[in-house]
C-alpha cells in the first residue's frame, strides 16, 4: 500500500485516513515490512517521483521491445 499525498502538508491527514480504514477493517500492518518516508526512487518495483507513482523503465523494456507474433 502507497499513500500519497498532494501535498506536503496534507500527508499527515491522509495517513490519518489510512489508519481510521484501516481499524475500521480490524486490518493490521506487518512493522518490519513497513516503509515510512519514501520521496523519490524505486519502492517495490515502481518508480516514485514528484509527478506521482510510476512504472519501472526496466521492466516496461521487455514488453516496449517485444517483436509482434
Amino acid at each position: 500500500m502507497v499513500v500519497k499525498s498532494s501535498f506536503p502538508n496534507q500527508h499527515v491527514g491522509d495517513l490519518a485516513k489510512i489508519f481510521t480504514e484501516l481499524r475500521k477493517h480490524n486490518m493490521r500492518l506487518n512493522l518490519k515490512k513497513c516503509t515510512f518516508r519514501v520521496e523519490i526512487g524505486k519502492f517495490l518495483g515502481f518508480m516514485l517521483t514528484y509527478r506521482g507513482i510510476e512504472a519501472n523503465p526496466d521492466k516496461c523494456e521487455v514488453v516496449i521491445t517485444m517483436r509482434n507474433p
